[in-house]
């Protein structure tokens, strides 16, 4: 049986439950965990909006983050127009104590933290989603998936 995850909106005065967020070694995975624990609080400053997911045992196993930024959309000759951004979205698969988890797993936190905020999410055409494709492939099977 999966772990039912919720979310807890992420605030500054949660840095030190995210101190020790630890995502794994390969570069993207210490990229993800320096992000919330760094650049996490400057986001929000700017409007986005971050969340935790919080396991049933009440241990965080990951986080989304979710933004408003300006693209040319939906392709490179429109004019720009206000998108929905998702800077980061990490998960770990604990139900294995592995980093990388499955594609549900994937999916399913990308629509937690989209449907987070129907307010953000109400009046904007597109979502854009950064994936290092290099070394990312679970995400990218996920995405292919939907």
């Amino acid at each position: 049986m999966s772990d039912l995850l919720r979310f807890v909106p992420f605030t500054e005065d949660l840095l030190d439950r995210v101190h020790g967020f630890d995502l794994g070694d390969v570069d993207f995975q210490k990229e993800l965990g320096d992000w919330l624990r760094s650049d996490a609080v400057a986001a929000m400053q700017r409007g986005t909006k971050v969340w935790l997911y919080v396991n049933q045992a009440g241990e965080i196993v990951g986080y989304g983050s979710l933004g408003v930024t300006r693209w040319k959309y939906p392709d490179g000759t429109a004019r720009k127009t206000d998108v929905l951004i998702v800077p980061a979205v990490a998960l770990r698969d604990t139900s294995k104590d592995l980093v990388q988890p499955s594609i549900s797993h994937i999916t399913s936190s990308l629509r937690l933290t989209v449907g987070a905020a129907p307010a953000l999410t109400a009046t904007r055409p597109g979502l854009g989603l950064h994936v290092r494709w290099e070394s990312n492939s679970v995400a990218i099977e996920a995405l292919e998936h939907r």
